[in-house]
């Protein structure tokens, strides 16, 4: 396969997969010429994944790449103020993040951000009460750029895949005129975040301590298997149909969840349209049918075709937008108003 020596590369690394997207450039318009994925914990399928996308085997290079990660123990979450010019002094804000996050913002990566327009937050303005704050520790973003590195990928921008897919989510509200707010789950291991867009914003953050962990237990017990790793295989594969037990799966983040809803819906009046499982790879599609049919809320399907059209962005013939996958959307969210680097732009 003929590839330009100015092709693009946008990579996201998460437990749902290891995602890789070549494209004309960096900036729209562009066209996607190809993606790819393999498992998140597969080093040689990953290798082998780079080469096909024009990597030549051996190379002593590195492919460079804008790349969407998840580190562990990430944070988002949304700040109120009730005295914003208090904020124009970095030593209160730093004590507020401390003391609602629990964390030590001086050995954190942080942004703090307009959860309208995913902006760098005037921070201070009287204008601005309500921030979305993201970030991770410092250790954490070394060891996901260190094992981009190890990969053969060279990160020209680290960027959380969180914050890239929520932001993704939050233009598509706008395009789509979506009214009534919409609940996105980021389900990893242990933990499972909680965001709800609603009116082509981020309203509200939530973490709930259950993940997929919980339905692999779940899975271990009721099918009697020997150990936690059979159970994991078994979940993951698509050998075996679990949408009739998923209600089973998911009743322990389901009753969370629903705490969390019914909270929303009373404090605010409103009532959730919509839900969509951002990291579930292709396997776990059902998660999504099974939270909805749950909540009695429906699938977000997204019209990747005539958004992405919009945004400057246009898919190769052999990638049907009408079949793209939702886990794809990282990727996407990386592409969206991204500005060419000093190097990517020569």
């Amino acid at each position: 396969m003929a590839v330009s020596k100015h092709s693009a590369y946008f990579v996201e690394h998460s437990d749902a997969g290891f995602f890789v997207a070549r494209a004309s450039g960096y900036t729209q318009p562009l066209a996607v010429e190809e993606v790819r994925e393999a498992p998140a914990d597969d080093p040689d399928a990953i290798t082998t994944l780079l080469e096909r996308m024009g990597r030549t085997a051996g190379a002593a290079g590195y492919t460079r790449a804008r790349c969407g990660v998840y580190p562990r123990g990430r944070l988002l979450g949304k700040l109120e103020l009730d005295e914003p010019r208090k904020a124009k002094d970095p030593r209160y804000l730093e004590e507020r993040i401390k003391a609602d996050f629990n964390i030590d913002a001086a050995s954190w990566h942080l942004a703090v951000l307009n959860p309208r327009t995913g902006a760098v937050a005037d921070v201070g303005s009287l204008m601005e009460k309500e921030f979305f704050v993201c970030g991770a520790p410092v250790e954490t973003f070394s060891q996901a750029q260190k094992q981009m590195l190890e990969y053969g990928v060279y990160p020209d921008r680290l960027e959380l895949g969180s914050v890239a897919s929520i932001g993704a989510l939050v233009d598509y509200h706008r395009f789509a005129k979506i009214e009534a707010p919409s609940l996105i789950l980021e389900i990893g291991m242990e933990e499972t975040r909680v965001v709800i867009i609603h009116q082509g914003a981020v309203d509200a953050v939530r973490v709930i301590r259950s993940g997929l962990s919980s339905m692999i237990s779940v899975v271990q017990r009721d099918l009697g298997l020997k150990d936690e790793a059979a159970a994991k295989r078994l979940f993951y594969s698509d050998s075996f149909d679990f949408k009739e037990m998923g209600p089973r799966l998911v009743d322990k983040l389901l009753r969370e969840l629903q705490s969390t809803v019914g909270y929303y819906e009373v404090s605010t009046g409103l009532s959730i349209g919509r839900i969509l499982c951002t990291k579930a790879p292709e396997q776990l599609a059902w998660l999504n049918k099974t939270f909805a049919k749950s909540l009695n809320v429906d699938p977000l399907v997204i019209n990747f075709t005539d958004w992405l059209e919009r945004n400057g962005i246009n898919l190769k013939t052999d990638l049907n937008g009408d079949g793209v996958p939702a886990h794809w959307l990282g990727l996407f969210g990386l592409m969206i108003d991204s500005q060419p680097t000093a190097d990517e732009a020569q």
